[in-house]
């Protein structure tokens, strides 16, 4: 069972460990810049990312491991491969290796290391689940929710958006959004400016549309969800 953690919490957690990464890239808050995932998952947490095929059809994103264990994926023209994974490794599906799922790439990284972060502070929470899986659940595009699923999401976008740095974006972009209202649109000169900021953070139209939601920039429901209504901000 996953302990309860606020909002509150999830953004604490996250702003120790973004403090622990930029000291050691020597990055200051006053010039804030995004996180670079494989960086941090490797030079902060001990993590060893790696990107190969893990399904044929798109649905597993990633996956943690916690224990040594040998996982086997066929694909799509039959070939089977066995790969046999370490502790601390984080395998990402290769197919996120595009360009074009630069977002999706990094928040599933986000995602896998935040279930690192979650066992290491609270073993006696996460650790009864790691003891019985070699791996924590996939990170599924279409995956049944769970507490641990969407304490995951929470602390990977709090890692990936913190405040103090959508803040800086905002400033940087000249956003500007007086009555709350965005445009999906061409026409709407904040939807590029928001593209933008999506562009420099390393994340989806999804997630940073969202986030700006919950800092609320922009008008509608802010997504602070039942733990059971998983957030897509990968997608």
């Amino acid at each position: 069972m996953a302990r309860y953690l606020s909002h509150a919490d999830f953004s604490r957690i996250a702003g120790k460990y973004i403090d622990q990464y930029y000291t050691c890239f020597g990055i200051s808050k006053d010039d804030p810049s995004p996180i670079n995932l494989e960086q941090f998952a490797s030079s902060v947490l001990g993590l060893n990312v790696k990107m190969l095929p893990l399904c044929s059809d798109g649905s597993i994103l990633g996956l943690t491991v916690f224990q040594k264990c040998r996982f086997t994926v066929i694909l799509e023209d039959g070939t089977k491969l066995v790969e046999v994974f370490m502790p601390r490794d984080v395998v990402i599906d290769s197919a996120l290796a595009a360009d074009s799922c630069t977002g999706c790439r990094n928040f599933t990284i986000a995602h896998e290391a935040a279930h690192h972060i979650l066992a290491d502070l609270f073993p006696n929470d996460y650790g009864k689940a790691v003891k019985c899986r070699g791996h924590i659940a996939y990170r599924e595009r279409n995956g049944q929710p769970s507490w641990e699923e969407w304490q995951a999401n929470t602390l990977a976008a709090e890692l990936l958006m913190p405040t103090f740095l959508v803040n800086a974006e905002i400033e940087r972009a000249a956003l500007c959004l007086p009555n709350g209202i965005l445009y999906q649109s061409a026409s709407d000169p904040n939807y590029e400016k928001i593209l933008e900021m999506a562009a420099r953070m390393g994340v989806s139209w999804s997630a940073i549309r969202i986030r700006l939601q919950q800092v609320q920039v922009i008008k509608g429901k802010p997504i602070h969800c039942h733990p059971l209504d998983i957030v897509r901000f990968g997608e």
